[in-house]
């Protein structure tokens, strides 16, 4: 007699509500979003179950929940230089679209941003700008190819 286990169905109904970003320095971490990335505060609150402050910060449909815990003492962000970034498991950077992306990396350059790589081709399509956020994050802008 043999025995057939079937796996159970995957998690049904899921969908995005937001990528969170432990920062250091939740105000100028907001005000960086808002200025360089037109990104705005839809709400902002506390988690007392972690003792955490949070700004959940919005722009083009994507939200982004800002967290911090005051007085804590950080880890600093991986700044692992890619590609050899990617040999550190986790996710690796907030991606983002522009349909501009030669605009927008003057933009990022106007604003003295950390540019890790700026208007490169990745394949015959697609081109990047790859930043650095003031805590280290990186943050990958892709574009159409030229």
């Amino acid at each position: 007699m043999s025995t057939i286990q079937s796996k159970p169905a995957p998690i049904a109904g899921l969908r995005l509500n937001n990528i969170a970003l432990a920062v250091h320095d939740l105000d100028a971490m907001i005000a960086w979003y808002e200025s360089v990335l037109g990104f705005v505060v839809s709400e902002r609150g506390r988690f007392d179950t972690v003792s955490a402050e949070y700004a959940m910060i919005e722009a083009g449909g994507m939200r982004i929940e800002l967290v911090s815990r005051a007085g804590e003492t950080a880890r600093p962000a991986d700044r692992t230089a890619p590609p050899m970034h990617l040999n550190m498991l986790g996710w690796k950077a907030l991606v983002l679209e522009s349909d501009g992306l030669a605009a927008a990396t003057a933009v990022l350059q106007q604003h003295g941003v950390e540019i890790v790589w700026a208007d490169q081709p990745l394949s015959a399509h697609l081109r990047s700008t790859m930043i650095r956020d003031p805590e280290g994050n990186m943050i990958n802008i892709f574009g159409a190819a030229k």
